[in-house]
């Protein structure tokens, strides 16, 4: 097989930088529909007359609810209660369950906004170093010298830059800051 030319190689680049770039749009495309999906969701009304199970249930709950009622208004007609202070029962179907809460909503959208943000941001990420990866490929195999392809070999990968945390290096760190705040004196004696 023969090698690549230098024309492709800058071909392929540009093609690669281009889908970088679209595949960027599409994840900020994403998030915006998730987002709308959420919204969708959260807003949601359901009624009661769309189910069968529902139906019936609030049914019985209303029947339930009328029957108590006449037995705590003949209980207080008895007890000379007027009317108009009489206590009541009252049944009613929330067809929004808990996001029929304004704050609840917003609550739940500032987590889903971070969460599809999160998302977003970790997909650009791994968008980043395939475009890189394969900019990487295309370079290497334009390639020739000995020099340039150990030098490509030796640039370090990002974890090699951030290695994984050290919980004991971490506690470390914060003795030797307390330490250094409030030097240890040796015991002392309490007057």
């Amino acid at each position: 097989m023969n090698a690549m030319t230098k024309g492709e190689r800058e071909d392929l680049i540009r093609l690669i930088k281009q889908r970088e770039k679209v595949a960027k749009t599409a994840a900020e495309q994403r998030s915006a529909a998730m987002l709308a999906e959420f919204e969708r969701e959260v807003s949601a009304v359901h009624a009661f007359a769309t189910n069968e199970v529902w139906r019936a249930s609030v049914e019985a709950a209303q029947k339930a609810a009328k029957e108590a009622m006449e037995k705590i208004a003949a209980e207080s007609d008895k007890l000379g209660i007027p009317a108009e202070f009489q206590p009541r029962i009252q049944f009613g179907w929330a067809q929004r369950g808990e996001n029929a809460y304004s704050e609840r909503r917003a609550e739940l959208r500032r987590v889903a906004k971070a969460e599809i943000d999160a998302m977003e941001k970790v997909a650009r990420v791994q968008i980043e170093q395939a475009s890189v990866q394969a900019q990487t490929e295309v370079i290497a195999h334009g390639l020739s010298s000995m020099a340039a392809i150990e030098f490509l070999r030796s640039m370090p990968a990002i974890d090699t830059m951030m290695p994984a945390l050290d919980i004991t290096s971490i506690q470390a760190k914060l003795a030797e800051r307390a330490r250094t705040l409030r030097p240890y004196g040796g015991p002392h004696l309490i007057e």
